[in-house]
């Protein structure tokens, strides 16, 4: 539960958000990396917090879906482990930030085999290799199916634009995927892996999935809304270590000192949040910094962070 703050106060407060927030509209760009998210409307906002009794109080854009893009690491990551444990899951992915760039190529080929940590494009890609299934589809219907309990909507959908314009224009990715395979830390073939990948990132959510599944999280893996259990406590222990170490990249240093809740990012300017027993926040802002996170997304996160006291770190 929120604390210090009466239940009637908290849609006040992410509407507070909201308006401090949009004070940074037209800070950043639209990300050019992905030419196809550079035709969304760069202008909207959307906040979204669920608390621990399964509460959902939402401003802005709140309809609009846009692609969760890195955000979807995060899910596969838990399927990953679901599906090999931990510990196999370790021997194809490190858990270290490292403070590199999140499509960096560099490291792979210098200083070691494995990716530094699953939220890296490179970690993401040996993620997406652990995960079973007979083909790519089958893999896809796994990562679907655990993606819709997360974010409460099994009847979630991808992007099949995005998904084509990053596998036609992801020609670092697939660097990285090929070095993975020659550094035998992946095996099979390399583009379904990227076709997997690429896919979870096109997923189709709003700001109000996105703070579902923040709360999950948050939870130790129970769903407020329903009280399911969808995770293991120690997965959701360990994907919130990795969002306070490496969430949004080099700028995560950052983001844990002016706003202090772990935290993952993706470059359509979504980012998702994780209070621990207290809330899940969902934000949605297509523009970016050089970092690849949303100017008015940290904005409005560094806002409900104070106002409604979900630091926790």
């Amino acid at each position: 539960m929120i604390k210090m703050k009466e239940k009637l106060s908290i849609q006040d407060e992410v509407v507070s958000a909201y308006e401090y927030a949009k004070n940074w509209m037209g800070q950043g760009d639209l990300p050019n990396f992905i030419p196809e998210l550079t035709h969304v409307n760069p202008n909207r906002l959307a906040v979204s917090v669920t608390d621990s009794d399964g509460n959902i109080y939402s401003a802005g854009n709140i309809k609009d879906r846009f692609t969760i893009q890195s955000i979807s690491k995060a899910i596969a990551l838990a399927l990953a482990i679901e599906d090999n444990g931990l510990d196999e899951v370790l021997t194809h992915v490190d858990i270290e930030p490292c403070g590199d760039r999140f499509n960096s190529i560099y490291r792979l080929e210098l200083m070691q085999k494995r990716p530094s940590n699953p939220f890296l494009n490179a970690g993401a890609i040996a993620v997406c290799s652990c995960i079973q299934g007979h083909d790519v589809e089958e893999k896809y219907e796994r990562l679907h199916a655990l993606a819709g309990k997360l974010l409460g909507n099994p009847k979630i959908e991808y992007s099949k634009t995005v998904c084509l314009c990053e596998i036609k224009t992801g020609h670092r990715n697939r660097a990285l995927a090929n070095m993975l395979l020659d550094n035998g830390i992946c095996s099979g073939n390399p583009e379904e892996h990227l076709e997997l990948y690429y896919r979870g990132c096109a997923l189709l959510v709003t700001a109000q999935e996105l703070s579902r599944f923040g709360a999950i999280l948050a939870c130790d893996g129970v769903d407020p809304c329903t009280g399911d259990e969808i995770l293991p406590c120690s997965t959701c222990e360990l994907i919130r270590a990795l969002m306070a170490g490496c969430g949004l990249y080099d700028r995560t240093g950052f983001f844990n000192i002016t706003v202090g809740i772990p935290a993952k990012s993706g470059s359509s300017g979504a980012i998702v949040g994780a209070s621990k027993g207290r809330a899940g926040i969902g934000v949605f802002s297509p523009r970016i910094d050089g970092k690849g996170n949303s100017v008015c997304g940290i904005q409005a996160m560094k806002q409900l962070s104070h106002r409604l006291n979900l630091r926790s770190l």
